[in-house]
């Protein structure tokens, strides 16, 4: 039989991160598990008691709810049955049972795939690392993969969306849940350039705990997974983790011993990481052991072109143009747009009030 909603239901009732293959090689279709009584459940030596009166108190009727909002949504599903199911998950103990998508997972099949994962709250040095190297890999065909949330997960999706690459998200939470509505925006235009995915339901909000659990996705998609800024308890340090265990190479950016932002980074590649310092670093290692050849990597990123905010006018909108990625003290935007010191800073508080520039390390200014 194996429909989808089986799946689901299935999912839902042994809880996401279980492990999966013991299950499914008792039970290789989930509606058979459905059909089956409490005794030949617990028969089966598979299921705890309480995951038994679990299976007995989800409703069948939840999973084809969450069908339906996909299919209202123009979501797709997938299943391990299912053709588009990524292949290096089905390696995992605790596969996912189920994957909700929105955008195209074709692009985790048949070349590299790298995960990217760090801080929430980087240094300004940090970010642009995390981009240059995400953009670099993406222009030699490599797929990024990163978990959405600010700091270094972001500025990976943007980098390799900013070189013309494709990147996928993994979520915490479900399609359509309210969570960090700041990267909204973000996540529209990774389905757009990729896929955002997610194994739990739609509309299903994020918890201190869902985050862990779907850091396996994130390595399990992945041929290797690079850790760009992270403290000694860093989240990150669970998707390397996830990597190590799953027999992924796991690669880091060195960071200075004086700070403990870089904690976690340094350890890593103390304990046998491999110390990253250029996309050749990840690509060269990896492309020998899955037989991949990259495209030559440019040593640019090629930036999408800016559209300019219709609300900004006079020196505001001078000094917007003048602004970009690379920081610039305010002596020097005067010097660039040709206006008075005063002039330059009230435009900076404008800008900084609207949202569209930042005060970086320094004094300097870029664009948000």
């Amino acid at each position: 039989m194996n429909e989808q909603k089986y799946w689901i239901w299935l999912s839902a009732a042994i809880g996401q991160g279980a492990r999966t293959d013991e299950i499914l090689a008792a039970y290789p279709d989930p509606a058979v598990i459905y059909e089956d009584d409490r005794r030949r459940r617990l028969l089966s030596g598979v299921f705890t008691k309480a995951k038994l009166d679990k299976l007995e108190s989800v409703k069948l009727s939840d999973a084809e709810n969450a069908l339906e909002v996909c299919r209202r949504n123009g979501w797709k599903v997938y299943t391990p049955v299912d053709d588009g199911y990524p292949s290096q998950l089905k390696k995992l103990v605790n596969m996912p049972l189920v994957l909700f998508v929105n955008g195209d997972i074709s692009c985790l099949e048949g070349r590299l795939v790298v995960g990217i994962v760090g801080t929430r709250n980087p240094t300004y040095e940090s970010t642009k690392i995390a981009r240059k190297l995400a953009g670099d890999m993406a222009q030699s065909g490599v797929t990024v993969v990163s978990g959405g949330a600010l700091g270094i997960d972001s500025a990976a999706h943007e980098g390799a969306m900013a070189s013309g690459g494709q990147t996928v998200c993994v979520l915490g939470c479900g399609l359509g849940a309210n969570y960090l509505n700041t990267n909204e925006v973000l996540r529209r235009e990774i389905a757009g350039n990729g896929a955002v995915i997610t194994e739990y339901p739609p509309l299903q909000g994020a918890s201190r705990s869902t985050f862990p659990i779907r850091n396996r996705i994130i390595s399990g998609v992945s041929h290797g997974v690079l850790v760009v800024e992270a403290g000694e308890k860093s989240g990150s340090l669970i998707t390397a983790s996830c990597a190590a265990e799953q027999g992924k190479d796991v690669f880091a950016v060195p960071g200075s011993i004086l700070s403990t932002a870089y904690t976690g980074a340094n350890k890593l590649i103390r304990d046998g990481a491999g110390a990253v310092t250029c996309a050749e670093d990840i690509i060269r290692p990896l492309s020998s052991v899955y037989n991949f050849s990259p495209a030559q990597v440019s040593h640019e990123i090629k930036e999408k072109p800016r559209s300019v905010p219709s609300s900004l006018k006079g020196d505001a909108l001078t000094v917007y143009k003048a602004l970009g990625k690379e920081p610039l003290h305010p002596d020097e935007i005067c010097a660039v747009c040709g206006l008075t010191p005063p002039k330059v800073i009230t435009a900076l508080m404008e800008l900084e009030l609207s949202g569209y520039a930042e005060q970086t390390e320094g004094k300097n200014y870029i664009l948000v």
